[in-house]
């Protein structure tokens, strides 16, 4: 068996991160107060357990308003940074395994691809304990707890889901707008006309945020009142590592705007901890290009 294929660089996500990160030269330490924010990756344990302990799970209970707390935002922004530089330090000697493996496949024989066997499993197994546990002992080094953390991530993807539907909120006007358009028109109906303004009605009460949300929306802005919808779209999207999962082509060293993809959402999480904008990401008016 011979592990030289496109797909196997592409399903461990090792080419690009090794290629594309490691010469930004970014050394992270605990500085709460720093520029930075986040710990060296050398000092997460990777030894530790991937997953949410019983002893913390007991340790946090989670509000019943499902609230966030301008405090609980700055951890998991922190807890993210960690997590991506993890990632990053790890990548180069998954990367090396990987292209070994690619060298003996290409030479042949069974040996070979035994071994070869066994290195995949054992490779694709670090990668998802990488990207799966590298979020909660990133929250153990920073002295956070991860099951807190791990409640914040998933009211972030809450927020991020609800801001990129943002623009369909304006569909409700529009078809008010029409259904006035269309009063007195030859061949339409009160029915119809009323059909829609029904439709409107529904498209704006599916819109509006439920009131936990529009609160932890809220916390965003008493937070970090300089980052954007824009900016908190993306890092709901890319919390906890998913960004990076969801790049089919993090393993194909070619691939070079998966690799700038990559550095922008480091750049946007540290942008985010020192509240300010990110170039690119600024709110616009409706309407605006």
């Amino acid at each position: 068996m011979q592990f030289n294929s496109p797909r196997l660089r592409r399903s461990l996500g090792l080419g690009l991160i090794a290629l594309g990160i490691s010469a930004c030269g970014f050394k992270d330490k605990i500085a709460h107060g720093g520029t930075d924010g986040g710990a060296a990756p050398e000092d997460v344990d990777q030894k530790s357990e991937a997953t949410v302990t019983e002893a913390e799970l007991a340790a946090f209970k989670a509000p019943a308003d499902s609230s966030l707390t301008p405090e609980q935002i700055d951890h998991y922004l922190r807890t993210s940074l960690t997590q991506f530089d993890v990632i990053r330090a790890e990548a180069p000697r998954l990367h090396q395994q990987v292209a070994d493996m690619e060298k003996r496949g290409k030479d042949g024989g069974v040996l070979s691809g035994l071994r070869n066997v066994a290195e995949g499993m054992g490779a694709m197994a670090h990668w998802g304990d990488l990207i799966g546990g590298s979020y909660v002992r990133s929250a153990r080094t920073l002295h956070y707890n991860p099951a807190e953390m791990e409640y914040v991530r998933e009211r972030m993807v809450a927020i991020s889901g609800h801001l990129m539907m943002k623009p369909a909120q304006s569909m409700g006007a529009s078809f008010r707008q029409q259904a006035e358009a269309m009063k007195g028109q030859p061949g339409v109906t009160q029915q119809q006309i009323d059909e829609m303004l029904k439709q409107a009605d529904e498209m704006d009460a599916n819109m509006k945020p439920s009131p936990a949300l529009q609160q932890n929306l809220n916390a965003l802005k008493q937070a970090r009142p300089n980052v954007t919808d824009a900016m908190w779209t993306q890092i709901g999207f890319a919390t906890g590592g998913m960004g990076l999962v969801a790049l089919s082509n993090l393993g194909d060293p070619a691939d070079t705007a998966s690799t700038r993809k990559l550095n922008e959402f480091r750049t946007l999480y540290t942008d985010a901890l020192n509240n300010r904008v990110s170039r690119g990401l600024e709110d616009k008016p409706a309407g605006s290009n």
